[in-house]
């Protein structure tokens, strides 16, 4: 396996771990891999087998890509912001609906959703 897809995937690991606050100890008990496990991955050492991607991806909260696909930092804003999308009960029926959009629709369509929640005195 090249080292390319070993580093984009450590370094998509690292982010989401750290804006979900999730520790490679939350990995280890979560996934049952051990602490040498966990450390390779977040240090690009090694790659997981696909089971454990998508285990770490439900971890996460993230789709399985997210962990997979190589971001710059603008991505990553637009990854959380799609995160943030699908884990939100009220606008998760939005998340399907979104995937062809353009970071500028998605944000139409987030703020207007907001605005109708915030009139019937809904939270976010």
């Amino acid at each position: 396996m090249p080292d390319n897809i070993k580093e984009i995937f450590s370094r998509n690991l690292r982010y989401f771990m750290e804006l979900g606050k999730i520790s490679q100890a939350d990995i280890c008990r979560d996934l049952k891999v051990s602490s040498a496990t966990a450390s390779d991955w977040y240090n690009g050492n090694k790659f997981p087998r696909s089971d454990k991607i998508q285990r770490l991806a439900d971890l996460l909260g993230v789709r399985l890509s997210s962990l997979t696909t190589e971001n710059g930092p603008e991505d990553y804003e637009y990854q959380r912001r799609l995160e943030a999308l699908h884990k939100n009960p009220k606008l998760r029926m939005l998340f399907d609906i979104q995937m062809g959009l353009k970071p500028q629709s998605l944000d139409a369509v987030t703020a207007v959703v907001k605005e109708i929640a915030k009139e019937r005195g809904e939270d976010d």
